[in-house]
């Protein structure tokens, strides 16, 4: 049985194009997504100013994949500085914190590793990330809460419009011309012998 989550989202500027706030109900962790224009104004969010993950999006419209970058760092805002001056393709920002200081550098270093991962697995964004992040050694219950929150930060970043960590589905038409058609291959194949 699956239970009902709320998520609140809160448009600092009461627009859907600004920075938006978004919280699950009893959850610590916490996400601000920014659009690259505004950091200025991301910066003086104390939220901003925490240990974090953070997800970089170039919102492109077409054919090709997006690209993304997942980062990690103890102030993410100052982070974020140095990203405004380095990289070109993004537009937009993601980042979660914690509300309370149980975040730490081990924390976001597993949750960097985690998100990377699920990310190529998905495929649906073309990765910026230049190095493969190692997953950090945590004690099995920072582990299991870290699990935790990854599937939280995953449903928000839907809900705020990213699917990064979501594999494509099937249809199930394309499951059933697959199965067909490596169904004759498998007929054409015993024909043959």
């Amino acid at each position: 049985m699956s239970i009902g989550k709320s998520i609140r989202v809160y448009l600092a500027d009461a627009t859907v194009t600004g920075i938006r706030y978004a919280e699950l109900v009893n959850w610590t962790g916490h996400a601000i997504a920014c659009p690259r224009n505004r950091l200025n104004e991301l910066s003086k969010w104390p939220e901003a100013a925490k240990p974090g993950i953070y997800f970089l999006f170039e919102n492109r419209f077409g054919d090709s994949k997006p690209m993304a970058y997942i980062g990690e760092s103890e102030n993410v805002a100052h982070r974020l500085t140095s990203h405004d001056r380095n990289k070109e393709f993004w537009n937009e920002v993601i980042i979660f914190t914690s509300k309370d200081e149980n975040l730490t550098k081990a924390h976001i270093k597993y949750l960097e590793s985690i998100f990377v991962d699920l990310s190529k697995q998905a495929d649906r964004y073309v990765l910026e990330n230049g190095n493969i992040p190692s997953e950090s050694s945590l004690p099995l219950a920072d582990r299991d809460a870290m699990e935790e929150f990854v599937e939280n930060a995953r449903m928000v970043l839907g809900v705020l419009g990213y699917s990064i960590l979501e594999p494509i589905l099937k249809s199930r038409n394309n499951t059933h011309l697959n199965s067909q058609s490596s169904n004759k291959q498998q007929a054409w194949t015993c024909s043959v012998n």
